[in-house]
């Protein structure tokens, strides 16, 4: 059985990604290979929607902005970590999602 990269090569190859290659089109194709083996080793994926930082003022308790756009599917957990950090301007939760 051929490996990850040497697959990839033939696909290159094979003209899937277009001529001349397109890197976006190869970027996703290894994005995809890396989560499938992921998935296989059965570790979980934290994919990241933003640092929380605690809020004093009215009903809002913690708030925080995106870095880029986040699409979250439906039915995925949303999970809220504590941080420890010796740096007071580090956010103290950080606010992902899985997908189980």
């Amino acid at each position: 059985m051929a490996t990850n990269r040497e697959q990839m090569n033939m696909r290159i190859q094979a003209g899937e990604f277009g001529n001349p290659v397109d890197l976006n089109k190869v970027n996703d194709a290894w994005a995809a290979i890396l989560e499938e083996e992921v998935a296989k080793s059965g570790k979980t994926i934290y994919h990241s929607i933003s640092g929380l930082w605690p809020q004093n003022t009215g009903k809002v308790a913690f708030n925080g902005r995106t870095t880029e756009q986040v699409t979250i599917p439906m039915g995925a957990k949303i999970l809220c970590f504590k941080r420890d950090s010796d740096n007071e301007n580090a956010p103290a939760l950080g606010l992902v999602w899985v997908e189980e």
